[in-house]
Formats: C-alpha cells, structure tokens, sequence
C-alpha cells in the first residue's frame, strides 16, 4: 500500500470515530474525555429511597454500637466496685421502710412528684437497662369551674393537670384512651369528686398508688388555702360555735330517735348557719315548698320533702340539677338507690341523719325511739 492509500484510509477512519463519537450519550463521552459531562445526572427516586434505607440502617447500627459500649462501661465499672448504690428507698424490704425516707407533703402523705426531684426514686421504662427512657410530655392542662355560689370565685376550684409530672411515671396509653378520651367533644365528660372518689378518671390511681383525694385538696386545687390560718370576723352566734370538737358540740344539738335533728336544732336557734367563710356575704333566702313523694304500689310510705328546712342549710346548685332533675318525675327515687350513695342517699348517711332513720322521712313510721 502506498502513501497516498494510507492517507486516504486515515481520514476515512477519522471520520468514522467523530461520526461515532458525536452518537454517543454524554455519559460515555464522559469515559474517554475528562470533563466532558457537566456533573452527573440526579438520583432517581429509587435511588434516593435506597439511600436513606441506608442512612437509617447505619444509625440503627451506630446506636446499638453506643449501648453495647455503655454496657461494657457498666461491665467495667462493676468489676472494679464503682456500681453506684441504688437509691434508699429500693434498699427497702417493707413499704414502712420505703416510707421512712420518702419526702412528704404537707398532709403527711408521700410526695411523689419531689421523691423524683430529689433522686429519691429513679423509675425505669422496663426491665432492660438498656432501653431508653421515654420523652417526657411538657403540657398543661387547665380545668375550673364556671361558678361557685358560696365561694364566689370561679377559680377557687381550678385544677391545672401537668402532664409533665405524669409522663416521668407513665405512658400515654395508661391513660389515653380508656380513661381520657383524645376526642374534643363538644360536650366532654365532667370529671366531679363523686366520680373520682368511686375510682373513675383520676380515681384510677388516685386512691390507690397515687395520694388520695382526701386531706390533699390543695395538692390539685392551688387556689384553695393549704391550711386554716383564717379567723372569723365576728363573734359566735350561738354558743355551739365555741364547742372546741363534736363530742362537745353534740352535747348540744337536740335529738330525735338517736341521731342528732338539724332541723330542730335549727328551729330552736341552736345552730345558725352562713352563707358563707365571708361574714359580709348575704344569708339566701330560703324557699318554702314542700314536695310529697308517694310510692304508687305503697301510698302509706308518702314522704314530704321540706325545701324550706334544706334552703337553710344549702343553696339551690347543691342539688339541682346534678343530684336531682328540675322535671316532675324525671328522678326515679328508690331505697336501693339512696343506700347506693344517689339522690338523698348522697347526704343522708353520711352528713345529715342515717337512713335507718326511717320515721324521720316516712311519717307513717314515725313513733319509734
């Protein structure tokens, strides 16, 4: 082959490799020429989503790397003695023990939200050590009543529930949604004292693991006063109200059927009640109508319901209308249910005169000693 023939074959294989090259996609022009592409082209969604699988396995990885080495530390430390003493009140074999170096409150009953400020009891999540501890929920929640007929302020009885005093002890779904419902109803579930004294909404533990209701009001109610340090402004008005406890004072209160009489202790002026702690505020008036109830089946047990000796010792809200229904016949009274604790049952027996008392309500009964 000559000179010419060469050149010849030369230019026409050039030609054929920029024709080739100027068909190739950016991407392999890239492997024979540095630079050429621009940068690489983005990620495709599967790709991204590979990625961060990725990313999360790692993390996954390097935590479980962070608590394998804290339990080797815990290792190391334990076989050189250096295992810090559990807390006083673990080292305790009897409550009466545990109790002893718990701090208390002003009822005398054991702090529990203090026992955790001052390290007096450190709970954990679960049984492993090694789990980590849950976040704590910072939220408060406020609850008042609208009014309060004798104590005029509305916040007197506001209760501020903190979650963050709760969550250090328990999960959401201890509470959420058996107890409390997560649902803002228009008409949400009134969480009285009866309520809770009869083990529902804080009734589920307090009262039983956590400090009761009674004596503690203030632990819940922060307007309320912590103590009695008041003193009444005027004199007593009659001489039962210089009686230092109730043995004395029942010595003075008139009697009827074995069981102190309100009433009479009333007409008699042996007692004479306020209408409230404040001795400026004005006695109501007192509402002269008497209700008779007469069982269908057994018209000689008629009872006559006195407003008028009720009026003077409470206000209408006291029964009306969470204890009784403000509708004729709308409140079915039966013993079996005042012995329960409902309607009168919810004083008689416990406040005002025991329900034994048959003759006191049923005229028909009356007579006896």
């Amino acid at each position: 082959m000559d000179q010419s023939s060469s050149v010849v074959l030369l230019m026409v294989g050039g030609c054929l490799a920029l024709t080739l090259l100027a068909a190739c996609s950016q991407k392999t022009r890239s492997i024979f020429f540095d630079g050429a592409a621009e940068g690489p082209p983005p990620p495709t969604t599967r790709v991204r989503r590979d990625l961060l699988k990725e990313i999360d396995k790692l993390e996954q990885e390097l935590a479980e790397t962070h608590r394998a080495l804290e339990t080797v530390k815990k290792t190391a430390r334990a076989g050189k003695g250096e295992v810090a003493a559990p807390p006083a009140a673990e080292q305790a074999k009897t409550w009466e023990e545990a109790a002893k170096v718990l701090p208390k409150d002003a009822t005398g009953q054991v702090d529990w939200i203090a026992a955790l400020g001052t390290k007096a009891v450190v709970p954990r999540s679960t049984a492993d050590p090694n789990t980590p501890e849950p976040a704590v929920f910072d939220l408060d929640v406020e609850f008042a009543r609208t009014s309060s007929r004798l104590l005029g302020s509305p916040k007197v009885f506001a209760v501020t529930y903190r979650h963050a005093d709760h969550t250090q002890w328990l999960r959401c779904d201890n509470c959420h949604p058996a107890i409390f419902s997560l649902k803002r109803d228009r008409k949400p579930p009134v969480v009285t004292m009866a309520k809770i004294q009869a083990g529902k909404y804080c009734g589920a533990c307090h009262g039983k693991v956590a400090f009761a209701p009674e004596g503690a009001c203030g632990r819940c109610h922060r307007g309320l006063p912590r103590q009695a340090d008041w003193r009444p402004a005027e004199e007593p008005r009659t001489p039962i109200e210089r009686a230092a406890n109730w043995a004395d004072a029942a010595k003075l209160l008139p009697i009827t059927q074995g069981t102190p009489d309100w009433v009479k202790a009333l007409a008699d002026g042996v007692v004479a009640p306020r209408a409230g702690v404040d001795p400026a505020t004005q006695d109501q008036p007192v509402m002269p109508l008497d209700v008779e109830l007469v069982p269908k089946d057994n018209p000689g047990f008629k009872v006559v319901y006195s407003h008028e000796a009720h009026t003077q010792w409470l206000s209408c809200d006291s029964c009306h209308t969470g204890i009784f229904k403000m509708a004729k016949g709308a409140t079915p009274i039966t013993m079996d249910k005042i012995f329960a604790g409902q309607y009168c049952g919810a004083c008689h027996g416990k406040v005002a005169f025991p329900l034994e008392a048959c003759g006191r309500c049923h005229a028909s009964m009356a007579g006896g000693s």
